[in-house]
């Protein structure tokens, strides 16, 4: 009777484990997408002209470090901040907004399929843009 209690136990705690170690990797773990941008923008004080970048984010809970590569050169990182969204995107969007000098500066981006925004930090919204993250 002891070993049927204790094997039920372990079977239990083995499938609780399963269940929760994706979550455990998903929170600090690093992520990626792919984004095209059509016209030059900037990122935490550096310029990035049009093209496709390699995006990478990583961190401890909601804030995380993005990083911005292209052609396996790192060109920009921004500290950034995971909001949680009640929906999955539908579309690849990055988000812009208009600096004091009429440059525009990256705000947020959100990934298709996923639900999440991250928000560059010193970021607003204020104008959408469909894109190619992935």
């Amino acid at each position: 009777m002891k070993w049927a209690l204790f094997f039920k136990v372990s079977i239990l705690t083995l499938a609780i484990s399963a269940v929760l170690a994706p979550n455990a990797f998903a929170a600090g773990g690093s992520h990626k997408g792919s984004l095209q941008i059509s016209d030059p923008i900037q990122v935490n004080g550096k310029n990035l002209p049009a093209g496709e970048y390699t995006v990478t984010w990583s961190g401890e809970g909601n804030a995380v470090n993005v990083n911005f590569a292209r052609g396996g050169k790192v060109l920009a990182t921004a500290p950034a901040n995971v909001v949680s969204l009640d929906e999955k995107s539908s579309d690849n969007i990055y988000e812009l907004k208009t600096s004091s000098t009429g440059s525009k500066e990256l705000s947020a981006l959100r990934f298709s399929g996923q639900k999440i925004r991250l928000e560059i930090a010193g970021g607003g919204d204020q104008s959408k843009v469909g894109d190619s993250v992935k």
